[in-house]
């Protein structure tokens, strides 16, 4: 284990990218705990921002917690309304926040996004992290299916419009982070396990060393 991260909380809250088995919740709470980190992820599939405040029961298609590097079971496959930002922060004073959401906020399939509703998803939530370092991860790129509709063309602009809402959160373009059409998927979102583990690699070369500074009180993670 490296002392890197030692001393640092990170709460990690997200969509179905950080709920499934193989998905993020495996990456990135292995990779962080074993830098010395305490990480704590929440994933509930198909949550929006404002549900991490005001929790709303989804469709219940899945719903997981995981502490550190404890082995994954399957998820809770019962309808499910993510913890509440604020009852996140009062448990477990984390010194940063890592948000991974924007898929369930694309409207893929639809004509357009409404930015006026992504604004007011958005900053609910980063109005409610308050003053905790916050750093968001945006989706990246999928495969078109009919199931779900994502495209190219709406993957890049949800990613445009998520960079200029986040703040003061920093901002992790994850359509930056890896190239189109080099993201293998199971349904046209949700990506295979090699995918998530490119995904979560480029991830965390993203943030660790951003997570550094927090911990040394270097940096507040400001809006890039």
């Amino acid at each position: 284990m490296s002392a890197l991260l030692a001393g640092l909380t990170l709460l990690i809250i997200g969509d179905s990218h950080v709920t499934f088995k193989d998905s993020l919740l495996s990456v990135l709470p292995d990779a962080l705990t074993a830098q010395g980190a305490k990480v704590v992820a929440y994933g509930v599939c198909s949550s929006q921002a404002a549900d991490w405040v005001v929790p709303n029961p989804n469709n219940g298609c899945g719903a997981a917690e995981r502490i550190d590097d404890a082995p994954l079971g399957p998820p809770n496959m019962q309808p499910a309304a993510p913890p509440s930002m604020s009852s996140l922060l009062e448990k477990w004073h984390p010194n940063v926040v890592m948000v991974v959401l924007g898929d369930t906020m694309a409207s893929y399939g639809q004509e357009s996004v409404s930015k006026s509703w992504l604004d007011e998803q958005v900053k609910t939530l980063t109005y409610t992290i308050g003053k905790t370092a916050c750093i968001w991860v945006g989706p990246t790129w999928g495969q078109y299916s009919p199931r779900y509709g994502k495209t190219d063309a709406r993957a890049a602009e949800m990613a445009a419009l998520l960079k200029t809402e986040v703040a003061p959160c920093t901002y992790i373009d994850g359509t930056a982070l890896m190239k189109p059409g080099s993201v293998s998927t199971i349904d046209g979102i949700h990506a295979t396990p090699a995918s998530y583990r490119v995904w979560g690699d480029a991830i965390l070369r993203a943030t660790v060393p951003l997570l550094q500074k927090i911990k040394d009180g270097t940096a507040s993670a400001p809006a890039p």
